[in-house]
């Protein structure tokens, strides 16, 4: 699975989150029932939310995947299947590993999780 965006560590737990409409508060999201006992509400389907003071987090990150296959980095999302949609700008790396245009400066391919190796880069954020 690709993760990607704002993060934080909350009671021990790595959460996404957003930015709230509340100065100095974050939005934790979780795909979690369980963490309703811990104060999240239930948001819509199986998403749930619990905003929270700033002054609660250590630290707040971004984080943002990539995929090194055949040796060359790229792009990472979750694509279909479970397989991993790699893309690019680059039209001669997308001819060289068959990848096809998806929009009009952007080559895409799904391929399996085992073909490739997954990079996070994860960078300390502010919202000062």
């Amino acid at each position: 699975m690709i993760i990607k965006g704002g993060h934080t560590i909350y009671n021990g737990k790595e959460y996404r989150f957003i930015e709230s409409e509340s100065e100095g508060f974050i939005v934790l999201k979780s795909n979690n029932k369980e963490d309703m006992n811990y104060g999240f509400t239930h948001y819509k389907d199986n998403i749930y939310t619990k905003v929270i003071s700033l002054n609660e987090v250590e630290k707040l990150f971004l984080i943002h995947s990539f995929a090194k296959y055949k040796g060359e980095l790229f792009g990472a999302s979750n694509g279909e299947n479970g397989k991993i949609l790699l893309s690019t700008p680059h039209l001669k790396l997308a001819e060289r590993y068959g990848f096809k245009r998806t929009d009009k400066y952007l080559y895409s391919k799904n391929v399996n999780l085992d073909e490739v190796e997954i990079i996070e880069e994860r960078k300390l954020f502010s919202f000062d």
